[in-house]
């Protein structure tokens, strides 16, 4: 290899045995950085295999080529000044045209190239591919951007349901004091659908601007299935759809958060109104059940009623509430 005699010569005094030699060059052959070799007139002597996969050239094709035709910059005079780098400069960022023509980051560090009696002959180009690190770089730009979004939206969304709330409450006060079949509480109800629309799209701005952590007490959860079927009975008389509720005698307290299991309740319920045509039907069940707790896999699938270690997964007690309509489900293509 010419890198082999660039180092060697001139110290004829001392010269490195071939183990050393061997050992030098079996850690650039292996080395996850590239690395080029260029004599003071810019001409590369050599390259290791890093290199050449970095930037498309062989090294036998590179050798004795300018160092600006192979580490080519996309624009001006190139990376690597000609002459010796006559002490080690600080890593930079850089960009370099491979031979396919792709622009690729790299940090570079230019290192001087001596020989054994310390004479300078060239320069090291050394560099590392940067496109992990500036994919990671940019999902914490990403994350940064989101969160800020998420800020801004909260603002946005608690400065609109104050007003909006204040307009909902307007409008059923109105409808109140309207009589029986007076044709404008149909706009009133119109101002209503669109208050609950917008109210909703509110909520949904919170939730992804602070989705919060759930605060678990042991209370019963027909409040918050009662609350949910009051918010949706309008909709569904509207819509002549039957919504028949069968609870159990006795459902047990159990650890949960009512705003949210509120909120659950309620997007189950109004997907299945919306999937029903008049005439519809929506059963909702509620009562204890005993299930055992099973673990998960790393695919987030049962792996059996049994623990890791063999012994059958406990049996716990739980409230299920199931909620089923007749409407025409999921199309087998979706």
């Amino acid at each position: 290899m010419r890198m082999r005699g660039a180092l060697s010569r001139g110290t004829e005094a001392a010269p490195p045995t071939e183990r050393a030699l061997e050992a030098a060059w079996s850690f650039l052959r292996h080395a996850p950085l590239g690395v080029i070799a260029i004599d003071r007139e810019g001409i590369i002597l050599t390259m290791n295999p890093a290199a050449s996969r970095l930037l498309g050239y062989a090294a036998d094709e590179a050798e004795g080529e300018a160092v600006a035709r192979v580490f080519r910059a996309p624009r001006g005079d190139g990376h690597v000044p000609p002459g010796a780098c006559a002490a080690p400069e600080e890593a930079r960022e850089v960009e370099v045209v491979t031979r396919s023509g792709d622009v690729l980051p790299v940090g570079l560090r230019l290192l001087p190239l001596e020989a054994l009696d310390g004479s300078l002959h060239g320069t090291i180009a050394m560099f590392q591919d940067l496109r992990e690190q500036k994919a990671v770089e940019e999902q914490w730009r990403r994350r940064d951007r989101l969160a800020s979004l998420g800020a801004l939206s909260a603002g946005v969304a608690h400065e609109i349901r104050n007003p909006l709330a204040g307009i909902g409450t307007s409008a059923q006060v109105l409808k109140r004091r309207l009589d029986v079949g007076d044709a404008r509480a149909q706009f009133v109800d119109l101002i209503l659908e669109e208050v609950s629309r917008l109210d909703k799209i509110v909520t949904g701005l919170l939730q992804f601007a602070r989705p919060a952590a759930p605060k678990l007490q042991r209370q019963s959860i027909l409040p918050a299935l009662e609350r949910a079927l009051s918010l949706v009975h309008e909709v569904a008389v509207r819509q002549d759809v039957l919504i028949r509720v069968e609870r159990s005698d006795e459902v047990p307290p159990v650890f949960v958060d009512l705003d949210q299991l509120l909120q659950v309740l309620l997007n189950v319920l109004m997907n299945a109104l919306q999937a029903l045509d008049r005439g519809g039907e929506v059963e909702v069940r509620v009562g204890p059940t005993r299930k055992r707790l099973v673990e998960r896999s790393s695919l987030g699938r049962r792996s059996g009623d049994r623990l890791s270690s063999g012994r059958p997964a406990p049996l716990l007690d739980f409230v299920e509430v199931r909620i089923r309509d007749n409407g025409p489900g999921i199309p087998a293509a979706v």
